[in-house]
């Protein structure tokens, strides 16, 4: 079953750059990883939120995968670029 990761962040003004920043090198290392299907970012412009996402083969390729990722985002200081905490779901089951 695919494996779905959504991270919703809330970028202070100035900061969506920065954000857009770790989104581009987690999605590029995710591209190296086996399983993974789609890692981006979106902007959601009426709500000044990005959305990252990344969709993989299934949860145990995506946990190798994290080994990779986690680190980038633990040393990433969204708590000074943001204007919230993220919304981040990595947990998520598929209903339809």
């Amino acid at each position: 079953m695919k494996y779905l990761t959504l991270g919703i962040h809330y970028p202070k003004e100035g900061f969506s750059q920065n954000i857009l920043e770790v989104a581009e090198k987690v999605s590029s290392i995710a591209s190296t990883c086996e399983g993974n299907i789609e890692a981006g970012a979106w902007l959601d412009e009426e709500n000044d939120r990005i959305i990252m996402l990344s969709l993989w083969e299934n949860s145990d390729l995506a946990f190798e995968a994290s080994k990779k990722l986690r680190p980038i985002i633990a040393e990433t200081p969204f708590s000074e670029w943001e204007r919230k905490p993220s919304d981040n779901m990595t947990n998520l089951k598929r209903l339809i």
